[in-house]
């Protein structure tokens, strides 16, 4: 049904708004989230105050939404922080901040919203993850980190819901042309002279490069789509580049090892 109501965190710009605008252009009632919105129409859908960080903001603007729909169909998780640096470099709070958004945040969203949709016996949560959360890459350990996280929590969540009629999918981009570099977290440490700050600084560069010339974000918007109209979503879908795509199938065919040769060409590291 075209009047489902849906819940986007992260749906003022990039991967969200693109999700949020391809949404409501169909015919859903959607809601998109910043930490900054006064509470306005955005682009034909409502862009609401939410702060993944803050549990009092999440179950505000749920229980908001809930009074003025009575009911959530589906949630969308996509707020999330990009962090660049050694594994030795990042600190604590680097790391805490970017878990705190990409994990914490996704779970404080999904917990406040899973009691309404196991009440109305249906609901669909896709978590939006990352291709890089299939391996280790040099210099987005502690990013890596946080997406493989949200891979093995909906794999749980999947189990778990099913029951009470809620699914739950995975989305996995690879690189898409969003604003993700104007947020992501880097290391204080290189700017302290850090071992590591020449080549943390080239692998940033080059992975700003990448996603200047990536894909339009918009095609998220029509897997988003095409999911809701599935009777029985995947657990993962993924999407980018072919290259991207298969790097996941590269390293489970050939192993952690041959995988790692792969990585170090591909970023010049001895």
């Amino acid at each position: 049904m075209k009047n489902k109501v849906i819940l986007v965190t992260g749906g003022s710009s990039g991967i969200g708004f693109s999700i949020c605008n391809k949404l409501a252009d169909t015919g859903y009632i959607v809601y998109g989230t910043s930490r900054n919105s006064r509470n306005e129409s955005h682009n034909g859908y409502k862009l609401v105050n939410l702060d993944v960080e803050d549990e009092t903001s999440i179950i505000k603007c749920i229980e908001n939404i809930i009074e003025k729909e009575g009911r959530i169909d589906v949630i969308i998780n996509n707020a999330g922080l990009g962090i660049m640096g050694a594994v030795e470099d990042c600190s604590d709070a680097e790391i805490a901040k970017a878990f705190n958004v990409n994990v914490f945040g996704l779970v404080r969203v999904t917990r406040t919203v899973l009691p309404y949709m196991r009440a109305q016996k249906s609901g669909l949560i896709i978590n939006i993850a990352s291709i890089a959360g299939h391996m280790g890459l040099p210099y987005r350990g502690f990013y890596s980190a946080s997406k493989a996280a949200v891979h093995r929590i909906t794999e749980s969540l999947r189990l778990e819901v099913r029951n009470f009629g809620v699914k739950a999918c995975i989305i996995d981009p690879g690189d898409f042309n969003t604003n993700i570099s104007n947020n992501r977290v880097v290391s204080n440490n290189i700017l302290k002279g850090s071992v590591y700050a020449d080549e943390t600084k080239r692998i940033e560069a080059m992975i700003n490069s990448e996603i200047n010339k990536s894909l339009d974000a918009e095609i998220i918007g029509n897997l988003v789509l095409k999911i809701l109209n599935t009777p029985e979503p995947k657990t993962y879908y993924r999407i980018g580049k072919i290259s991207q795509k298969l790097s996941v199938k590269i390293r489970t065919v050939f192993g952690a090892d041959l995988f790692e040769k792969i990585l170090r060409k591909f970023y010049k590291l001895p």
